[in-house]
């Protein structure tokens, strides 16, 4: 199979959809106004910066 070059974004569409799919089958599915709270959000960015 030949290689190809995917961009970044392509790659956060397809895992979005993987997991939104994945939530509708556990029936977990998130509400659309669904917003993080600070806490949740600081502890996630620190997640992201301590992985780079």
């Amino acid at each position: 199979m030949e290689r190809r070059v995917v961009n970044k974004q392509a790659i956060k569409r397809a895992a979005s959809r993987s997991t939104k799919a994945s939530a509708k089958l556990e029936n977990r599915v998130v509400p659309s106004n669904f917003v993080r709270s600070q806490r949740v959000e600081k502890f996630l960015s620190e997640r992201r910066q301590n992985k780079s």
